[in-house]
């Protein structure tokens, strides 16, 4: 079988060319572009166990500026850092495609993967291009449902769970809607049986104690 460097060898090249053909900037199998109040990224990721990949996507809020781990450098944002990564699909299965020991059906695989960009990636980030505040309007009642309600408004999953969705809320919120960043800290607060609400617990407590 064909291993992940060669796989990734033979596209490599073919997949930038048709990134940077769209503005993004990147190199490998990794890209990013900014888009004004959020930096977004596509990735193909390759399987640990070899023999094929996914596709990711994310988009990172520019008012986050930190994360569990301390300060972030949003001009060299890792994709790991991203705060909000997605699949291809609504569900939270990801979609994989198969190496080939053919270098013409690995290319012939790499436009599959682009159209799939296309037709998933593009549509997202186009809303929160053209709706900057898109963000504002995800209420505190629909986190009852977060995955649903966020796959109803973008059309695909997202790989993060409510709590971590309500501290980026925190971060998001805190200086232009104090009111609503506390209303999503108390939120968070109320997933706790104690008072230690761990690593969220500097940022809900700064957020609940401003004036």
């Amino acid at each position: 079988m064909i291993t992940t460097p060669e796989f990734k060898k033979q596209i490599a090249k073919p997949f930038g060319a048709q990134m940077r053909k769209y503005g993004y900037k990147g190199t490998g199998l990794e890209y990013r572009r900014d888009i004004g109040n959020f930096l977004t990224s596509i990735y193909i990721e390759p399987s640990q166990w070899g023999g094929k990949c996914t596709v990711g996507f994310a988009i990172h809020p520019k008012a986050i500026t930190k994360n569990y781990n301390g300060q972030l450098n949003l001009e060299k944002l890792k994709i790991y850092d991203f705060e909000f990564k997605m699949s291809l699909i609504e569900s939270s299965q990801e979609l994989w495609w198969n190496y080939s020991e053919d270098e013409f059906t690995n290319l012939a695989t790499l436009n599959d993967i682009i159209v799939s960009i296309e037709r998933k990636c593009f549509p997202v980030f186009e809303q929160f291009l053209e709706k900057p505040t898109i963000l504002d309007t995800f209420k505190l009642s629909e986190m009852a449902d977060f995955h649903e309600n966020w796959t109803k408004k973008t059309g695909v999953s997202i790989a993060m769970t409510d709590s971590q969705f309500a501290w980026a809320m925190i971060l998001y919120f805190e200086n232009k809607n104090p009111a609503k960043a506390k209303q999503f800290a108390k939120w968070l607060i109320s997933l706790f049986d104690s008072n230690d609400y761990g690593w969220y617990s500097e940022d809900i407590l700064r957020v609940l104690t401003k004036n």
